[in-house]
């Protein structure tokens, strides 16, 4: 089987010297293993960061850490640990109008995804000397909590206060970083796409995450499961359509899912992402 040489674990120091070189960059993809509805891997957090990492190093050169599943929870500020913990003893099967603890995942304290971060961050910076480190939070919280390691380092923002909704990065221990959110780059896509096809909402585990999901491949993506008289729900059985307080996706947007708005999805986060990743690096090496 041949090596992929952009993979940080699959590299011989000589070759990782040598890449490093060629393009100091550090890409991290982070998300949890957490339920995306019945019909979606449980690693789609994970996955699409550290695909797409990939897809940019293929195009700009770079070296890519392996999948991060190291992630806090929902709701910022976030959970600390025993908050964490109070949340499991929750009844497992929740109203449709609220965002329960999504078993079978795994979620991390606010306190321990942030130490892992920050540590990751010094540890590019300061032992290995990287240039830029694009660090993909491919889960919602993940991309806030990286957005203010970097803002919280430059003085942009308080103790777990969020910076604003345009803050893109900044320097940490004088090494670039670009912090990035999973809707960043494509959230016009999606848009767009729900609009025309009439979806009410951008839930948690819908259409677009479906679609990034069946695009990395297709068979994370299995709508047949969504059938509960075949499968056991482990929420409860999906809406056919939208209605007002919904926050779980229907079973209408599913159907319409087509494998070229998967493609165009993803085809232009890499796009827009890379293209980005080159300007910054760029401009941090003149070239």
């Amino acid at each position: 089987m041949s090596r992929n040489m952009h993979k940080y674990e699959e590299l011989t120091p000589y070759e990782f010297d040598r890449e490093k070189e060629r393009a100091s960059i550090i890409y991290v993809g982070s998300g949890p293993l957490e339920y995306h509805e019945e019909p979606n891997a449980l690693g789609i957090d994970l996955f699409k960061g550290y695909q797409w990492c990939l897809d940019s190093a293929e195009i700009n050169g770079g070296i890519v850490f392996p999948p991060l599943p190291v992630a806090p929870d929902w709701f910022w500020p976030l959970d600390d640990w025993e908050s964490l913990r109070e949340r499991w003893n929750q009844v497992k099967f929740g109203e449709y109008t609220k965002m329960p603890l999504l078993y079978p995942g795994v979620m991390f304290s606010r306190d321990t995804a942030e130490r892992v971060y920050r540590e990751l961050l010094e540890t590019f910076a300061d032992f290995l000397g990287f240039k830029l480190c694009v660090f993909i939070g491919s889960h919602s919280p993940a991309g806030q909590m990286i957005k203010y390691i970097v803002a919280r380092e430059n003085g942009l923002c308080g103790e777990w206060e969020l910076p604003g909704r345009d803050f893109k990065g900044g320097k940490f221990h004088g090494m670039q970083v670009m912090a990035v959110g999973s809707l960043d780059y494509n959230s016009d896509v999606v848009k767009a796409y729900y609009a025309e096809h009439d979806i009410k909402r951008v839930n948690h585990g819908g259409l677009w995450e479906a679609a990034i999901n069946y695009a990395i491949n297709p068979e994370y993506y299995r709508p047949e499961l969504l059938d509960e008289t075949k499968y056991p729900q482990h929420y409860g059985a999906l809406k056919e359509e939208h209605f007002e307080g919904c926050l779980r996706p229907v079973k209408s947007e599913f159907r319409k899912f087509t494998p070229k708005f998967a493609a165009e999805l993803y085809q232009t986060t890499v796009r827009r992402l890379a293209d980005d990743v080159r300007k910054i690096y760029q401009e941090l090496t003149n070239s």
